[in-house]
């Protein structure tokens, strides 16, 4: 019989510390969030802040200037080091660095083309735009006419 009861309260000392541990995982879970996972309901998303392929839209606004936009409707400026782009007519082509996203200035290789002649560009900044400023941009005038 004692035996039994020694035996007993070590099985129910482990299920104890097993409930604990189990518990103590379940709050470590539930406190820790990702930002941007949860937001109050009266706080805004923040826009996302990278391009993802494939792209939808990209429209030469001036030698440095490359106005991009994604499938899901987020856009950018990619301002280049040097004037690299042809008009608004002549092809641009993207090398994309281990993901399928910009989000930083090395994420892409870029090449321009002026008249027959390839050209790559180097993306000093990105400049994510809200959706008003995009959509000035998709359709309105050139930042720049002089090419």
């Amino acid at each position: 019989m004692g035996k039994l009861n020694a035996k007993a309260a070590v099985r129910g000392r482990l299920i104890a510390v097993g409930l604990a541990v189990s518990a103590a995982g379940l709050i470590v879970a539930a406190c820790s969030t990702v930002p941007g996972d949860t937001a109050d309901a009266g706080e805004k998303a923040s826009p996302r802040r990278c391009l993802s392929a494939p792209l939808d839209t990209t429209r030469v606004l001036d030698g440095k200037t490359l106005f991009v936009e994604d499938r899901s409707g987020t856009a950018a400026l990619l301002h280049m080091n040097a004037s690299c782009l042809g008009s608004d007519f002549d092809p641009v082509g993207f090398t994309f660095r281990g993901s399928s996203q910009i989000c930083h200035p090395i994420d892409a290789e870029i090449k321009g083309q002026i008249n027959t002649v390839a050209i790559p560009c180097f993306v000093k900044s990105i400049e994510i735009l809200d959706k008003e400023r995009a959509k000035e941009l998709r359709f309105g005038a050139k930042k720049d006419n002089s090419w």
